[in-house]
This record gives structure tokens, C-alpha cells and sequence, in this order.
């Protein structure tokens, strides 16, 4: 295992807290978790040893249900609904739409927790892998949505407890985000911040001038500098997303021991595909000090919620309607295979 060392201070670089701090990263995610050779569809992806639980969003049931329940939808500007005629697989994928005139919570929530009798939960020195498929409208990645400072893909976050149900927003929550509007994906960890670093704290590399926002992409990197050029080739190497075509995004979290208010030591990984490519590994950070909370409360990574919530985004923009889809969400104790290549679904 090989390490790279970044110095240490806190600043704020575009609105985040960032890690510019004495801690290392370790390349175990590449070198543990190669990619799979074989690429399965998504009901044997679902028979894998190690598989906790797979949503299709095949039938009405998969998102009937509501806040407080284990698993549901939440309405916005409008309500998620299934698309029978677009899909990974299945029958059906979710589809959340974003109207013209819409605000931050344009197109409302999916969640779900890792176990429907909230018996599956991780603490302190365990780990887990999240996959899911997602697919953009050509509008959604095109529209420089005026105030939009950057929407979410995934949060994966605290499982609920018994008459305690947690909302999108908390203490040990890690993020996929856009970065802003430029294309692509960023990380960060917490809602509130914790011993070591502050809420909204994301996984950059520190270099002697520059920060990679991606940190794992090879040269000529994914780099802050690049804002007023270009962050894509030839000037930069971000992974980018696609418009109309299904993605894969992977996330693997391995928790340390707790310490006070964090997990120390923990290891975050983060893998994206093209349609019908395989896996690339984009984002491998760590030893970090995840924030775990308030130890009185016990949060537990145990809930996934999906949903294209727009930070920012001003609610008068007249704009045209996009729309975000999801399918194939797996949950598991290993790295889960790519999906086989089956061409473009309509």
C-alpha cells in the first residue's frame, strides 16, 4: 500500500470546509476491490453472496410509504413517480421531474433503509458498498439553473430507530454531489461538522497549489484551477456525467473505531461508469476522521436517500422541464459487480 501526504489547515474553497490538513490517503479501495470481471445483470447482482437489499422499482410498492416509515417517497415541486418507459432493467425506474419555476426541492425524495425492521445498521470498524443506476436528461445536464450552487445524487446516512426517524441532513452523512453546475460529482462528509472538521467537509487533495477535486483521476487530473478553462480533456481529466444514457455510481464506506464524536481512520471510495463501460475508480479517500455524532445518540449508517435536491436553485427561473432517473439500488457487505453491457434501455 502506497500513501500520498497532504499538509494540514482549514479554508474555505467555494463554500465548502476543506481538508488541506497532515493526513494521508491509502490506495486500498484500488488495490483490495479490483474491478469485477464479470458484468451481471441486475437480478444475479442481487443473488451475490453478501447482498443486504435491492430496490428494482418494479412495482408501486417499492416507494409506497412515508417519512417515519422504513422506506418511501417525499413530494417537492412534484411528486416521484415509476417510468415504465425508461429503465435500467425491470418495469419501471423512478423518475423525478423538475418543472419550470421550481425551487430547491424540485422534484421531491426517495429513501429507504437498509432493513425494513431497521435491524441492519454500521457503526464503529465495519463496511458496506452502495450501488445504484442514474440517468439524465439532456436538459437537466445543459440548463445553467440560475442560483443552482450544485444538486445531490445520493446521501447515504443515518438508519432510523424505533420512533425516531432521521431526515436527509445529518451529523455522519456522506454526499454525492455535483460540483456546482460544472459536470461532475464531488464528495463531502456531515451536515454538522465534528472534532477534526467542519460540516459540508469535502474529500479533496491538497497539492503544493492546487486542489484535486477528484482526487484518484490520473493526470492531467481533476483540478480546481482548471474553473476557468476547462475541467474535462484535454485541458482536464474530471469523469463527467452523460445525458441519456444509464450511469452506474458505487460508494464504499468503511468505518474506524469511534473516538468521541467520529470514526477514526474510516475509508470512503467512490467508483463511476458509462453506459456499458466499466467501473473506474474516482474518489479514494482516507484515513479520515468521519463524523459519527453525538455517541448518546448511536447514529448508524443505515438509510439511503436519492434525489436530485438543488441547493440554491432560485424558484422563479423560468427554465425547460428536465428529468432525473434511478433504478437497479443495490446495498451490500462486498463491492458489487458492474452491471452487464445491455445497450441503451428506452
Amino acid at each position: 500500500m502506497k500513501n500520498f501526504n497532504m499538509r494540514c489547515a482549514h479554508l474555505l474553497l467555494a463554500g465548502f470546509s476543506l481538508l488541506v490538513a497532515g493526513c494521508e490517503a491509502d490506495t486500498t479501495a484500488a488495490t483490495d476491490f479490483p474491478l469485477s470481471a464479470a458484468a451481471v445483470d441486475f437480478n444475479k447482482r442481487c443473488k451475490q453472496p453478501g447482498v443486504i437489499k435491492c430496490v428494482g422499482f418494479d412495482q408501486s410498492g417499492d416507494i409506497k410509504g412515508q417519512y417515519g416509515q422504513p422506506s418511501g417517497i417525499m413530494t417537492g415541486a412534484r411528486e416521484p413517480t415509476l417510468d415504465t418507459n425508461i429503465k435500467a432493467s425491470g418495469v419501471s425506474s423512478l423518475k423525478f421531474t423538475v418543472p419550470s419555476q421550481s425551487g430547491a426541492n424540485t422534484s421531491g425524495s426517495y429513501f429507504t433503509n437498509f432493513a425494513d425492521d431497521l435491524s441492519v445498521q454500521f457503526g464503529e470498524n465495519q463496511e458496506f458498498f452502495v450501488q445504484w443506476r442514474q440517468r439524465f436528461s439532456r436538459e437537466f445536464l445543459t440548463t445553467q439553473f440560475r442560483g443552482g450552487q450544485g444538486w445531490k445524487l445520493a446521501i447515504i446516512t443515518t438508519g432510523d430507530q424505533p420512533r425516531k426517524p432521521y431526515a436527509s441532513c445529518t451529523a455522519i452523512g456522506v454526499v454525492v454531489q455535483s460540483y456546482y453546475q460544472k459536470g461532475f460529482p464531488i464528495l463531502y462528509n456531515s451536515c454538522t461538522g465534528s472534532t477534526s472538521h467542519g460540516p459540508y467537509h469535502m474529500f479533496q487533495e491538497a497539492l503544493p497549489s492546487d486542489f484535486k477535486l477528484q482526487n484518484w483521476r490520473p493526470a492531467p487530473y481533476c483540478l480546481y484551477s482548471q474553473v476557468r478553462s476547462s475541467f474535462f480533456s484535454p485541458t482536464g481529466n474530471c469523469f463527467g456525467y452523460a445525458a441519456d444514457e444509464w450511469m452506474t455510481f458505487q460508494v464504499r464506506i468503511k468505518t474506524g473505531p469511534r473516538v468521541k464524536d467520529e470514526f477514526v481512520d474510516s475509508y470512503v471510495s467512490f467508483w463511476m461508469a458509462r453506459e456499458n463501460q466499466p467501473s473506474e475508480l474516482i474518489i479514494n479517500w482516507g484515513p479520515y476522521n468521519l463524523t459519527a455524532g453525538n455517541p448518546a445518540d448511536n447514529q448508524r449508517f443505515g438509510k439511503v436517500w436519492l434525489l436530485p435536491y438543488h441547493t440554491g436553485k432560485d424558484p422563479t427561473e423560468a427554465h425547460p422541464v428536465a428529468y432525473v432517473w434511478y433504478d437497479e439500488l443495490i446495498i451490500s457487505h462486498f463491492k458489487i459487480a458492474d452491471p452487464e453491457s445491455i445497450g441503451l434501455r428506452k
